[in-house]
């Protein structure tokens, strides 16, 4: 309910000027990561661009194995979170292949 937002503008206008923030994360550590990783993007997510978890993927190299999919939002952990962790960790296993 985006009704309940309304409160929250002018937070939100704070933190929309705010142009000093840190960095998220340290690419260079993050390159070609040695760490097996699995990752759900869901190709329709309202909140994350694909292109931002697309470059994500591609920094952290060959070991990442990414399931993009469009049966979850961003909500795959809320609705079916079983299914989706269970894929992600045989996927970072490599137990299975990448769903399709």
């Amino acid at each position: 309910d985006f009704a309940r937002l309304g409160g929250l503008q002018e937070a939100a206008e704070l933190l929309a000027a705010k142009s000093d923030w840190p960095r998220l994360y340290d690419r260079e550590r993050l390159r070609n990561t040695k760490v097996p990783v699995a990752a759900a993007m869901y190709y329709d997510d309202m909140y994350v661009e694909r292109r931002f978890s697309e470059e994500t993927a591609e920094l952290l190299g060959p070991r990442c194995r990414v399931w993009v999919t469009n049966e979850f939002q961003h909500s795959g952990i809320r609705d079916d979170g079983r299914r989706v962790l269970d894929t992600l960790i045989r996927m970072a296993r490599d137990e299975v292949g990448i769903p399709s």
